[in-house]
């Protein structure tokens, strides 16, 4: 918008810095003269003097030269303007951050506090005019200062809407990467023919560099892998993908299919791994299992996993089963040892990922302290594996005494746990009654 000139008197013009006045003619009318020999001492210190109404003030452009961001104010307020206009001509100031001085009438003095705001002076209307043009150089003489800083205020403000739009980009990225990993895990807990089963999933931030997966192979017998890729985040989830897509767990099709056994399908995984590093070694670890109910026995094999965990119905004790075999992706064709063991109705069988080391950290220990291994998670484990009958409880337990951690929020690490319960053969036999009936019935 442009500024009409108004007054009581002529502007002084100057080529240098200027100063804008609102509202002068108002102390002009009981001080004749007072603008114009505002303007002769503003001119002895450099200084121009232009004035408009205050309306225009309020609403200039604040990209014109003469605009209160690049030039200090002097205002008068009369008992005549009311406090609405004062608002807006506060808003105005503090939004292009103008250094101003206001002269308020006598009978107006409340307006001093109203008028509080940084780089504004509040005065009555008998200030002089050589003590008004004295702050005026004041402040015009700290407005360079001041348009610098608004410019960096300003940059700053764009850097970060940059930065903001670009966290956002990554969000949703991060949104999306999460939900294609998901579709490579089991929807829910799947139903395994003489399985109880229970799982814990929870990756460290948006995307997990554990994987598991859960597969009925034939009438008797079912597989169960779960994975730990090295590292976090997008590299680490990255890696998950090729892990799935490289384990083979059946050979052929139709009444030619072949299982395979455990330590053979880690051996074909290991191969496959190596051979697409591209220079860059990613490595991971891996628990596989394949479990025949008919024989109530479960085959292991383990590439530098954790030992799974097999918590005995009959005594309450836990045997650990350790990994033996290399850990997957360093070294091609390097032989998997597996396991055989036998599961007694009520037994648990718990395989986990690494980030349960330091999932329950001493309450004591200081920050770092809290990011080391401690040896609470077997117990924990153990507890929860104690009562097959009801897995589900006892797992939602566990998952309670997660989020009771301190940190729990920003687990330092991927944090998964399958826990593995036959079924004893009279509950199978229950199972099957049940479900012939519902055959028969529909």
């Amino acid at each position: 918008m442009s500024m009409r000139l108004t007054g009581t008197s002529q502007p002084n013009i100057s080529n240098g810095p200027m100063v804008i006045g609102a509202g002068l003619e108002i102390i002009d009318q009981f001080n004749p003269g007072w603008s114009r020999s505002l303007g002769i001492q503003l001119s002895k210190r450099g200084l121009g003097l232009h004035n408009i109404q205050l309306d225009d003030l309020i609403e200039t452009d604040p990209k014109t030269p003469e605009s209160i961001s690049n030039s200090p104010a002097i205002i008068v307020i009369s008992e005549r303007d009311p406090d609405r206009i004062v608002g807006k001509l506060m808003d105005t100031l503090s939004h292009h951050h103008a250094a101003a001085l206001v002269l308020v009438d006598s009978n107006r003095t409340h307006l001093r506090s109203f008028m509080h705001a940084e780089g504004i002076l509040c005065e009555p209307l008998t200030t002089s005019a050589n003590d008004a043009a004295m702050i005026l150089h004041t402040l015009a003489q700290r407005q360079p200062a001041l348009q610098r800083i608004n410019t960096d205020l300003r940059l700053s403000e764009l850097t970060i809407n940059g930065v903001q739009s670009e966290v956002d980009k990554l969000h949703e990225e991060l949104q999306s990467a999460a939900s294609i990993q998901r579709e490579y895990l089991p929807e829910g807990i799947p139903d395994i023919h003489g399985v109880d089963l229970g799982i814990i999933y929870r990756p460290a931030s948006y995307v997990s560099g554990d994987i598991y997966d859960i597969t009925q192979l034939d009438e008797n017998r079912s597989a169960f892998f779960l994975a730990d890729a090295v590292g976090h985040g997008v590299p680490a989830a990255l890696m998950t993908m090729v892990i799935t897509q490289g384990l083979r767990k059946i050979d052929g099709s139709g009444k030619d299919s072949k299982i395979v056994e455990p330590a053979e399908a880690l051996r074909r995984l290991n191969n496959t791994m190596t051979q697409h590093t591209g220079g860059n070694a990613r490595f991971a670890t891996a628990m596989y299992a394949v479990y025949d109910k008919s024989k109530n026995e479960v085959t292991i094999a383990g590439a530098g996993h954790p030992p799974a965990l097999i918590v005995r119905a009959s005594t309450g004790e836990t045997d650990l089963v350790d990994s033996q075999g290399p850990l997957l992706g360093i070294f091609s064709d390097v032989e998997f040892n597996q396991t055989t063991i036998t599961l007694e109705p009520g037994d648990v069988l718990v395989f986990y990922s690494d980030g349960f080391e330091v999932a329950f950290p001493n309450n004591d220990d200081d920050e770092h302290e809290r990011r080391r291994p401690t040896l609470t998670y077997l117990s924990r484990l153990t507890t929860a594996g104690n009562d097959a009958e009801n897995l589900d409880q006892s797992v939602k337990v566990l998952e309670d005494n997660l989020d009771l951690q301190m940190g729990s929020l920003h687990q330092p690490d991927d944090i998964t746990a399958l826990f593995i319960a036959p079924k004893s053969k009279r509950s199978i036999a229950t199972n099957e009654l049940v479900n012939d009936i519902s055959s028969s019935t529909t």
